[in-house]
């Protein structure tokens, strides 16, 4: 019962994750033309694009809190596994599952300040200083992704654990 709620929220995480994949792409594909018209503009032209700088950095926001629940979803961190892989499987299980959960209280601790950053921002009416875009959106995104990335963390725990006490070896879904 238990298993079928998880992998039931596991199914919704990773639909959710296909949608936030594509504003990611739209991210990069954004980053990708504002820097090659400012810097034809800068070197060609002798006149860079206003606030390009505004917008790859709030760009850049979008993008690194997808970014981050994608890989994860994924399993696609890097990982350097020099002693690990001499370590039972039982004592991996403990480690992945032990690190999940850290990861899932600094991260959720850290999506819940950006948050907080983003409701400072909004009542205070920050923008940036060329174009005056509201900067608040763009922190409510990056919690939001943050956020979401730090359930992944628990959920893959608590699947972990889940498989562990049944005895059965990950199968099909990627988180």
């Amino acid at each position: 019962m238990m298993m079928n709620l998880v992998r039931s929220t596991l199914r919704g995480v990773e639909s959710a994750t296909k949608v936030f994949n594509w504003v990611g792409y739209i991210s990069i594909a954004v980053i990708v033309l504002v820097t090659s018209v400012d810097v034809i503009g800068r070197y060609c032209f002798n006149m860079p694009l206003l606030g390009s700088n505004e917008i790859l950095e709030l760009s850049m926001a979008v993008l690194g809190g997808f970014a981050m629940l994608y890989t994860t979803i994924q399993r696609g961190h890097i990982s350097v596994d020099l002693f690990f892989v001499r370590f039972s499987r039982r004592a991996q299980l403990i480690i992945d599952i032990f690190g999940s959960l850290v990861g899932f209280g600094i991260w959720g601790i850290i999506g819940y300040q950006v948050y907080l950053l983003g409701l400072h921002s909004l009542r205070a009416g920050d923008t940036t200083g060329d174009l005056g875009l509201p900067i608040s959106p763009f922190q409510f995104i990056l919690a939001l992704g943050i956020t979401l990335y730090s359930l992944t963390l628990l959920i893959q725990s608590l699947r972990a654990l889940m498989l562990k006490e049944s005895g059965k070896k990950e199968e099909g879904l990627s988180i």
